[in-house]
């Protein structure tokens, strides 16, 4: 029976009991009442429509299908997938007194229908108390409708069968309020689907539904998880890392290979003496989420053995870049072990230039001037460079004995003016040298290698200070991009942390403790390899991070970048926030 009938029926019966009943009030509300539920039933169509290309566009997130074509149409777009499915999406809201049916994703991975009623969303649930699957085998797509009361009901089996939508209290949900509010149109319709707008430039489609952003791309497919996927990074509490995270990463770039993904190289994480290895987004042992600028990010992670062994085997491969420069004092005091150091530095930068892109530069100094250096090269020319002399001499010239000396050798010999005056022996005027003058490769990673058997000795000058190097300095810029630095001491049994006279004669360790750098302690003998320092696994167990290049970000600007590592046992978990990371 149709609510109108039945309140026809109603009123006849009053009618006999009362014959001065004044019946004009209810009339007005009967027919009312009719017209808001002839409205409401006006939208089902596209409330239903929405709730299919929701689980049309959660199937495109889950199987990285891509749109192949997007049509404007005069409410929104229709979209067409890879896959042969299309999507209807209309802008708007949805009225106010609907069940504004939405997705999440659950701590499984997978996603499940919502509901969310007078503002509060709770799972979607059947009969039986399950969460409603949005895609997989046994996904459902909900269907909406108004009964002859007006109250919303929903349907699990396409229609066959309803019951009716409750709230929180476990009360049904009316779908008209007592005083006929029927909720308010959308900006271009009624539609859960709250903006639409088609970056044709970039290729990607960004849909906002119920708060939350989408984007899909079009044409090729990235393989990486979008956005939307990336879920809510796990909590840590203050104190509660179970390690350090390096203190830098490389800037943002764009791969080669695909201009619509964007990455970054993290230096590869030891815990407990083993390599970590990180799963992204979507991953059944997902241990790994990125933020840039509090944006939780999808991201595809490719660990540093895979980039080895692609490259061994010449796969076309992401490779991290990573600019190395040596720091060497070639005061007279480093005679002994200056031929050892020369011969190492060639050695180990023909291992890791075999399967990274690897380039390097180098700084020397005696007493209190730089007397020394060549630019970000290639390990070929670094080696000619080191065997032009013999001894402490190795270090203590700009190429002018090389077959083709450099082309910058003159400038970089004039600039070495500027860095004078230090106490002694100073690994800080050698390495803002290097930071404000070589030609560091965008997008590459750096790091330092500081060889010295005597203290830091800036000689009260202050931003060559270890100092200098804190995240809190106030003496230099010294940011995450600018590198961290590993320290080679070779000061025979002298033990470098008695050096405490700020300003004047430092323990140089502290430059590696306050980058989050390693130390490897030897003598004059350097019977050591520099394979042996952590250096060497942070570059080859590197990890590339992977996301979809999306508008929001920009060539040129810099960003903050958050990583949190968490396994799912919480056995290791760390947190860290890279700033100022530049998009180059």
């Amino acid at each position: 029976m149709k609510l109108k009938s039945f309140l026809l029926w109603l009123l006849a019966i009053v009618g006999a009991v009362s014959c001065k009943y004044d019946d004009g009030e209810l009339w007005d509300k009967v027919n009312g009442l009719d017209n808001r539920l002839t409205k409401i039933e006006d939208k089902l169509t596209q409330m239903n429509t929405d709730i299919t290309s929701m689980g049309t566009i959660v199937n495109a997130l889950e199987g990285n299908i891509y749109v192949t074509k997007v049509t404007e149409t005069e409410n929104g777009y229709t979209i067409q997938f890879s896959d042969g499915k299309t999507a209807s999406i209309t802008n708007g809201t949805a009225g106010k007194d609907a069940p504004v049916i939405g997705f999440d994703k659950d701590t499984d991975g997978q996603y499940y229908w919502t509901q969310t009623i007078d503002g509060k969303q709770n799972w979607l649930t059947d009969k039986d108390g399950n969460k409603v699957p949005v895609t997989g085998s046994d996904a459902v797509t909900p269907q909406l409708k108004v009964n002859a009361g007006g109250y919303w009901m929903i349907s699990y089996d396409k229609g066959l069968t309803f019951t009716e939508v409750l709230d929180d209290n476990g009360n049904p949900v009316k779908a008209v309020g007592e005083d006929g509010s029927d909720g308010g149109a959308g900006q271009k319709g009624d539609s859960w689907f709250e903006n639409v707008e088609y970056d044709a430039t970039n290729g990607i489609l960004i849909i906002t539904i119920n708060g939350e952003t989408i984007e899909l791309s079009t044409g090729i497919p990235t393989g990486i998880p979008s956005d939307s996927q990336a879920g809510k990074a796990p909590t840590i509490a203050d104190g509660d890392e179970t390690f350090i995270m390096p203190t830098s990463i490389s800037p943002l770039n764009i791969d080669e290979n695909n201009p619509k993904i964007g990455y970054f190289t993290l230096a590869g994480i030891q815990n407990d003496k083993e390599w970590l290895e990180l799963f992204g987004t979507g991953e059944k042992n997902q241990n790994v989420w990125v933020e840039i600028n509090g944006k939780q990010k999808g991201i595809k992670v490719i660990n540093g053995e895979e980039v080895a062994t692609r490259s061994r085997a010449n796969i076309p491969v992401t490779k991290g870049k990573a600019d190395i420069v040596f720091l060497v004092d070639n005061s007279g005091s480093m005679s002994q072990e200056a031929n050892k150091v020369a011969e190492e530095i060639k050695d180990w930068a023909s291992e890791l230039s075999r399967t990274m892109d690897v380039r390097f530069g180098c700084v020397g100094i005696d007493h209190n001037y730089i007397n020394g250096a060549i630019n970000i090269t290639d390990v070929a020319t670094l080696s000619e460079y080191l065997d032009c002399y013999n001894g402490v001499d190795r270090t203590q010239h700009f190429g002018e004995r090389m077959t083709t000396p450099p082309a910058d050798m003159e400038m970089l010999k004039t600039k070495a003016n500027n860095y004078r005056n230090a106490g002694g022996e100073c690994g800080g005027i050698m390495l803002h040298y290097a930071d404000e003058n070589f030609t560091f490769r965008e997008g590459a990673n750096r790091f330092y290698v500081y060889f010295t058997d005597e203290p830091n000795q800036p000689g009260n000058q202050a931003p060559w200070s270890v100092l200098s190097v804190k995240d809190d300095s106030e003496y230099y810029n010294w940011n995450s991009s600018k590198g961290v630095i590993y320290t080679v001491w070779s000061g025979l049994s002298d033990d470098p942390h008695r050096y405490t006279n700020w300003l004047y004669n430092e323990d140089p360790t502290l430059f590696s403790t306050y980058t989050g750098g390693a130390v490897l302690m030897t003598t004059g003998n350097f019977n050591i390899s520099l394979s042996d320092l952590p250096i060497t696994g942070a570059i080859t167990q590197s990890f590339i991070i992977q996301f979809n290049i999306t508008p929001d970000l920009t060539q040129g600007n810099t960003y903050d970048v958050t990583i949190t590592i968490y396994y799912p046992d919480g056995s290791i978990k760390s947190k860290h926030t890279y700033t100022n990371i530049k998009f180059v």
